[in-house]
């Protein structure tokens, strides 16, 4: 199926091309106003239908491609209007993404066929044994696209099996959820990070955009003041009390609210949906921001009376200067997600509909005291978030760990993992020392000695230990010895050199 050298996005055309699919481009770059904005690696088409698929392969090591690369394939999809498209990677996906898929199906209309490595395996077992057939039906299946062949009642049983039934809860209008119950992205190594606990809840806010103009004449002049305005106010409309500007709710929803969607249902899936109902009054509450903005805002005058006085002229508006539009009732889509990580749990609050928008994340910065910088891995031993500064990857293996967690070699401070820990210590500390620092050993004891322990011999260059160095002072300079005998050598060829045969001595290191 794949030679040699062949790069994954070739493997990935061959297997289209050799279930009759047209591959028109490998890459696909995507322009707009004259710069490329991204690509697709493969643009394939179907001879039968006309439909152009978009291909993006991620050929990735040591790394799961998730939500991020999920999405700008969906947003090249779009860009380019097309509504087929495969994810596919050489090693593992994201666990989400199969959620994320389903719901860009229902959502958007853009089917997308995930392959993993296992996936991609039994395809090339296809291709090997020349079952193109099988290969070609596999696509157009996923696809949704017309068969090759006739729907048997073997197909009919598939697609009844393959339903699953679960709750579905419906908004009139809803943010759309973007972004799953996964691990945070921002953890490099969060393959196996998975919820203990997920919940979706829709949070029903009550979103009032309103204009006013107001107008005054001076009084000394005549001439006609005038003050246009307008603003958001959100309600929640579950509590009936109106947010602050630095909640982050109001500053998540004045940027997003635009983007509801009109009856919206999300379907439980490995998760919870919890739908708060609203209670409120919309009418009085409708009433009542009128009449605050009414309040708060005003035109202010000052003139000269005939009597050559300063005076002031206030105007406020009435409430029927105050326009509401609107008033819209829209859910947000907000995770509540629980990580139980051996002894430690970790709490995520955030947007479903833009998960940079966090109101809580434990798991956000190092745990490395008195460090508080940003996270970016997780000790695989201890569970604790770190920061670059205090991660420590295996050199066999390259599992994370943390500082205290890992085993360090006291010489060269490389780091290892509880599988991969050397067996040799220093005899005299008993700290560890890897394969490339463990063949220093005393010329005496024949013990291993690390570098903090251990002395060169100034007669023989030969290494030993604290516990047996022999040390003498010459003209206030000392002298390490390993042995008796290196001791008397330096000692007599000391004696019977002269002034200068003796300074030499000394110098030498």
């Amino acid at each position: 199926m794949s030679k040699p050298g062949e790069s994954f996005e070739s493997q990935i055309a061959l297997m289209l091309h050799s279930a009759d699919f047209v591959i028109k481009e490998q890459p696909h770059r995507i322009m707009h106003k004259g710069r490329q904005i991204g690509d697709l690696d493969v643009l394939a088409q179907d001879p039968s239908s006309g439909e152009v698929i978009g291909v993006s392969c991620k050929d990735w090591h040591g790394q799961t491609p998730g939500s991020e690369q999920f999405s700008h394939l969906i947003e090249m999809l779009e860009f380019e209007n097309l509504k087929y498209g495969i994810f596919a990677s050489s090693g593992s996906i994201a666990h989400t993404l199969p959620l994320r898929a389903e719901y860009v199906r229902n959502a958007k209309g853009i089917n997308i066929i995930l392959l993993g490595y296992d996936e991609i395996k039994k395809l090339k077992n296809l291709a090997y044994s020349k079952q193109t057939t099988d290969i070609e039906d596999y696509f157009r299946t996923r696809l949704g696209l017309s068969a090759s062949k006739r729907k048997t009642v073997a197909d009919e049983i598939r697609a009844q099996k393959s339903v699953i039934l679960s709750r579905t809860i419906e908004c009139e209008r809803l943010l759309p959820v973007n972004f799953w119950n996964e691990s945070p992205r921002y953890i490099m190594n969060n393959q196996d990070l998975l919820p203990a606990d997920s919940t979706l809840r829709l949070e029903p806010y009550l979103v009032i955009d309103y204009r006013l103009h107001i107008q005054a004449r001076h009084l000394g002049t005549g001439k006609l003041l005038e003050s246009n305005g307008g603003g958001t106010v959100i309600v929640d409309a579950s509590q009936g009390t109106v947010l602050s500007e630095n909640d982050p709710v109001f500053k998540h929803l004045t940027k997003y609210y635009t983007n509801a969607e009109t009856h919206m249902s999300v379907q439980e899936k490995g998760f919870t949906i919890k739908k708060t109902e609203s209670f409120v009054n919309q009418r009085e509450i409708v009433r009542t921001i009128r009449e605050q903005i009414a309040i708060q805002n005003e035109i202010r005058t000052h003139y000269t009376t005939a009597k050559n006085e300063q005076r002031q002229k206030i105007v406020r508006p009435r409430v029927d200067d105050v326009h509401i539009i609107g008033p819209y009732l829209i859910h947000v889509p907000i995770w509540d997600v629980t990580f139980n990580l051996g002894d430690k749990t970790y709490r995520r609050v955030y947007f479903g509909y833009d998960d940079n928008d966090v109101i809580i994340d434990e798991m956000s910065k190092c745990q490395i005291k008195p460090c508080e910088h940003d996270t970016d891995s997780i000790c695989i031993r201890c569970y604790s978030t770190t920061c670059d500064n205090h991660n420590r990857p295996c050199l066999m293996c390259s599992k994370i760990l943390c500082e205290p967690c890992a085993h360090a070699c006291i010489d060269c401070r490389k780091n290892f993992c509880d599988e991969h820990k050397p067996p040799t210590v220093c005899g005299t500390c008993r700290s560890i020392l890897c394969q490339n620092c463990s063949s220093v050993l005393c010329m005496e004891c024949k013990t291993v000695v690390c570098s903090n322990h251990r002395e060169k011999c100034i007669q023989c260059d030969g290494y030993v230990c604290s516990s047996h160095i022999i040390s003498k002072k010459y003209a206030l300079v000392t002298k390490n010895f390993c042995s008796q005998l290196c001791f008397n050598g330096f000692g007599e060829t000391y004696r019977s050199s002269g002034m200068f045969g003796k300074f030499k001595k000394i110098i030498k290191k």
